[in-house]
């Protein structure tokens, strides 16, 4: 990576914490945020999903909750920091095209619109959502430090925001044997979540949460939505391709955060991706898995990995200073992305005999 952008600032929420640290901290002592609800009218049985508590009128529409969402992570990651936001732009992963998601409904700019509206804000003429589902925010990782590096703005916002709890996206899952539910334990847990990281440049940071060393994008051919399952082909070109940026190599990565949902399609990428691309042994591998506590958070997923290794980092309890987060969207796009401390920053010592 020409430059690597610092971590100023984190934001979540979700069904286990409503700021970054509950939710790492709720991820870290494996607390769950599951529940049985009827997403699916009846005779259907009650869906297992992980909602975040709120109260009603915030869920009024679907759009109002997906703002509410992620502005709540974005003024988190923005509260105490200098930002000016004629010179930050948002780039934010939204909900999958392909699944027509009632929250984007009348169009990503009226609801890019409407999230400014709510912040009292106008960012850069830069901002922009970007497609690719949980490999999203990689994608507009790249695209940030471009941003930065070419001068146009000081400061940008990547994140992403999603919900899977709903009606629509059950049944499709269902339709699809993708759900879990009884006979297919393998299956999506729906879940709902916003994660926002504010990224600027070295110069002047002597606070930063960490830095991101490399990013990787890639392809996979073998989709989700198809008939084949996929072997790892795609994710491993994008986990080579983060360690390239980043100029280091395989063995210097202490610990993976993946998106793996728990499905039989990403259990299967997640495995032989991970087989084919980390090749030193090691005597002990740790990978973390947050979805195990909230569910598949769709777009969010890939920048609640960055926010859960960034804090882990910031604050000593990782297995150790360098992580790979990984994202994989279900129509094959693939992400992954190099974090460690930030340069002449010191960090808690690691703690990597304790529990994670």
């Amino acid at each position: 990576m020409t430059t690597s952008p610092v971590v100023a600032g984190t934001g979540a929420v979700t069904a286990v914490g409503l700021t970054a640290p509950q939710t790492c901290a709720a991820i870290r002592a494996r607390i769950a945020g599951f529940r049985k609800g009827l997403l699916i009218a009846p005779p259907h049985a009650p869906v297992v999903h992980a909602a975040i508590p709120a109260r009603p009128h915030l869920k009024a529409t679907s759009q109002a909750w997906l703002v509410n969402m992620v502005v709540r992570a974005i003024r988190e990651c923005l509260d105490g920091q200098r930002t000016k936001a004629s010179r930050t732009a948002l780039l934010l992963a939204l909900p999958d095209v392909y699944r027509a998601h009632d929250g984007v409904g009348r169009g990503e700019a009226v609801l890019l619109a409407a999230i400014q509206s709510r912040l009292g804000t106008a960012f850069h003429a830069k901002s922009s959502v970007v497609d690719h589902g949980h490999a999203g925010v990689f994608t507009a990782i790249a695209a940030a430090r471009a941003l930065i590096e070419e001068g146009t703005v000081d400061h940008c916002v990547v994140g992403g925001v999603d919900s899977l709890v709903n009606n629509a996206d059950a049944t499709r899952l269902a339709a699809a044997g993708r759900l879990h539910e009884p006979g297919n334990p393998q299956g999506v847990i729906p879940g709902e979540a916003a994660a926002c990281l504010l990224l600027t440049s070295q110069r002047g940071q002597n606070t930063a949460l960490a830095q991101l060393l490399g990013v990787g994008l890639d392809q996979e051919s073998d989709t989700a939505l198809g008939e084949r399952y996929a072997v790892g082909q795609g994710l491993r070109a994008a986990l080579g391709a983060a360690v390239r940026d980043a100029e280091c190599e395989e063995e210097q990565i202490d610990f993976r955060v993946s998106d793996m949902n728990g499905e039989r399609y990403y259990a299967w990428d997640s495995t032989l991706g991970a087989g084919r691309f980390y090749r030193t042994r090691r005597e002990r591998f740790v990978t973390w898995f947050p979805a195990s506590c909230i569910g598949d958070t769709g777009a969010a997923a890939g920048a609640l990995n960055l926010v859960v290794a960034v804090n882990a980092i910031a604050r000593g309890f990782a297995p150790g200073p360098v992580a790979m987060c990984e994202g994989s969207s279900d129509e094959g796009a693939r992400g992954a992305c190099v974090v460690a401390p930030a340069a002449g920053n010191p960090s808690p010592p690691f703690r990597s005999g304790e529990p994670v």
